[in-house]
């Protein structure tokens, strides 16, 4: 049993997760015979899980998407003209290292905009810091950036930070050479 002092230390060090862990190995008989080497490797996949959940998590709310709760795995593919294969591997996210866009395109309901967010949610699970935006929003930010000095510059340079920028709605309406 751990005592009060190391927990605390613990908490201090924002290790909460390997006290919870800890805790839990407490109370099961099967964990307490366990050898230390064993405890503290399971200790530590715990608290990996969790402060990679924990980032994960964050990845996706910070990215806005519409659809938060959007995977892979939930999509009907008998209902849409998609090749399971080409969605499976664009789920691995490699078109990002190799710089590829994606461009989805189909009549209003189809699923676009779904799809799109499954695979930003694949790419936060990566932890690949992810943008989700539709193009009138962007258009607007354009807008009210180019009334600050270096607005636009700095929305260029805060687009430029994600390493994957969804753009919904594109040219859903016609754009001026604006």
């Amino acid at each position: 049993m751990i005592d009060n002092e190391t927990i605390r230390k613990l908490r201090q060090m924002d290790l909460s997760e390997l006290v919870d862990a800890l805790e839990i190995q407490e109370m099961d008989n099967d964990t307490r015979q366990l050898s230390f080497d064993e405890r503290l490797q399971l200790g530590t996949d715990h608290l990996y899980q969790e402060k990679y959940n924990k980032r994960v998590n964050g990845l996706i709310k910070r990215s806005k998407f519409r659809i938060q709760n959007a995977t892979v795995s939930a999509i009907h593919y008998d209902k849409r003209d998609i090749d399971r294969q080409t969605l499976n591997e664009l789920a691995t996210c490699s078109y990002i290292n190799h710089r590829r866009n994606i461009i989805f395109q189909g009549f209003t309901g189809s699923g676009k905009t779904y799809l799109a967010c499954a695979l930003g949610r694949e790419a936060c699970k990566r932890e690949i810091r992810t943008r989700y935006i539709r193009l009138p929003d962007l258009l607007i930010e354009r807008d009210e950036a180019t009334l600050k000095p270096k607005g636009v510059t700095n929305l260029i340079t805060k687009f430029s930070n994600y390493s994957l920028l969804v753009i919904d709605e594109w040219l859903l309406d016609d754009l001026s050479e604006d």
